[in-house]
């Protein structure tokens, strides 16, 4: 299984990937299906799903819908803002809030906020709401969390916290689980780099130590890092251009 999708606006259901197997089934805003893989049929590009276990076609247009996206947070904290309905009215983020306090309404604020560098620096937003249209929760996420991003809404994104729906600022710092080699690479590299300063040593009776290794460790790690992306975004092209014909 590739992964999983969010629809953002209404789209039909097809029993194949075929324009005339059109089903009475859609799909709508918010909800999230697996998703397997890509097609590509007679000039279409098909989303291949699983709705209740058995396979199914959405047309693929990526301004109704979002790949699901799973991460970690590389800062040490950062807000989760939570908003739930009081009324029937089903809200998108941004008729709840907004960056200025508007007169004449009966709002509240709360603040989302990151943290990083070592929790010496911050950056936060206030953001306000209708009390009387929305109930507004937060919690923190900590370095280390995963999180699953659902959308990106400008200055913020959607992420997934468990079965709700919550947001964050969109500068916080993550890296998707799937990159997580890249870690591994700048593992290895500054330990090269380490073990070759200690041979100097031995050599040389010298050896550099201090942050002066950090210049060629970051030189080096990215040079891997943009070879093997390159290699790896080659691959996956050729290996879904493929199989989406099978």
């Amino acid at each position: 299984m590739s992964g999983r999708i969010k629809i953002n606006q209404t789209v039909s259901v097809f029993s194949a990937s075929d324009e005339s197997s059109k089903t009475a089934t859609f799909l709508y805003r918010n909800n999230i299906v697996e998703f397997n893989r890509e097609k590509r049929r007679n000039g279409i590009n098909w989303m291949e799903i699983y709705l209740q276990g058995k396979k199914s076609y959405i047309k693929k247009d990526f301004s109704k819908m979002y790949i699901l996206k799973k991460a970690k947070l590389i800062d040490d904290a950062c807000t989760v803002v939570f908003f739930e309905s009081k009324t029937a009215e089903d809200y998108d983020f941004h008729d709840v809030f907004t960056p200025h306090q508007l007169e004449d309404m009966n709002q509240e604020s709360v603040q989302m906020k990151r943290i990083y560098d070592q929790a010496q620096k911050e950056v936060y937003v206030n953001l306000y709401y209708n009390k009387s249209t929305v109930d507004v929760s937060k919690r923190i996420f900590a370095s280390g969390e995963e999180i699953v991003i659902t959308s990106e809404k400008g200055m913020f994104l959607e992420v997934l916290y468990g079965k709700k729906l919550g947001y964050i600022l969109s500068d916080v710092t993550y890296y998707e689980t799937r990159n997580w080699w890249i870690i591994i690479v700048a593992a290895v590299v500054v330990l090269g780099i380490t073990g070759g300063s200690f041979y100097a040593l031995i050599d040389t009776g010298r050896t550099i130590t201090g942050p002066i290794l950090a210049v060629p460790a970051l030189i080096i790690t990215a040079v891997i890092v943009v070879f093997i992306k390159f290699f790896l975004a080659l691959f996956n092209m050729i290996f879904h251009n493929i199989r989406k014909r099978f």
